[in-house]
């Protein structure tokens, strides 16, 4: 095949199932952002067969991923399989955080290690969190993270496997969150320019999703249920 319409055959493949994952997400209005997986195959070209996976991605700024200024809300919704949880605070998804300077605001989701915070949610000052025993005691298991905020109503709510958890804000207030930073944004990975307290998530994810508008509890319900990872058949002889 010649060389250029290969490339452009490529491209446009990826183009073809970019539109099919945007058609295939369970709810789209307000979608910015959807990685079906975020475990990708390297293949070694070598011929040795060290083959890899990438594990973290990440998405260059654009406008759409800072338009959560304009709505003045957010919703962030994952399955996560966490092998570990690290001494430090291992990102989700990282923006920004709290780190005052070029990465002071944006947005910041970590898993915890302590038994009384597993998810923290970050921006400059603002600073929400869950109570313990819902990921930290459930490593190796696949399980639903969703978070919203809404800066204009002041409500934030985490959900763990489609059901709203308890969540409390820690520092700040809504006035703090400011959603408008170039950086860069980074999933499964810290942010470079943010907090150096922070690490690479340890484990998979699947179904990565960001919104620009608070999604109702009723919308995070049929996302975890209308991607729920549906187990393998039993292998028959």
């Amino acid at each position: 095949m010649n060389p250029l319409r290969r490339k452009i055959t490529f491209g446009f493949g990826l183009c073809l199932a970019a539109a099919a994952a945007i058609a295939a997400a369970p709810v789209r209005n307000g979608l910015v952002l959807y990685f079906p997986t975020v475990d990708l195959p390297v293949r070694d070209a070598s011929g040795a067969k060290n083959n890899a996976t990438a594990s973290s991605l990440m998405v260059s700024n654009s406008p759409s991923l800072v338009s959560m200024q304009q709505t003045h809300q957010l919703t962030y919704c994952a399955w996560i399989k966490p092998n570990s949880v690290a001494a430090f605070f291992p990102d989700l998804i990282s923006k920004g955080g709290n780190k005052p300077g070029g990465a002071f605001g944006g947005y910041e989701i970590t898993l915890d290690t302590s038994a009384d915070h597993d998810l923290v949610f970050e921006s400059g000052n603002f600073d929400a969190y869950t109570g313990g025993g819902l990921i930290n005691n459930n490593l190796g298991q696949w399980i639903h993270v969703a978070f919203t905020i809404d800066t204009v109503a002041q409500t934030v709510q985490f959900y763990v496997n489609g059901q709203a958890v308890g969540t409390s804000i820690e520092t700040g207030s809504f006035s703090d969150v400011n959603f408008d930073l170039t950086n860069n944004l980074y999933i499964g990975s810290r942010d470079p320019a943010a907090d150096p307290n922070r690490c690479n998530f340890d484990g998979q994810m699947r179904q990565v999703m960001l919104f620009n508008r608070a999604l109702s509890a009723d919308e995070v319900q049929t996302i975890f249920t209308k991607t729920a990872l549906k187990p393998k058949p039993p292998i028959t002889k």
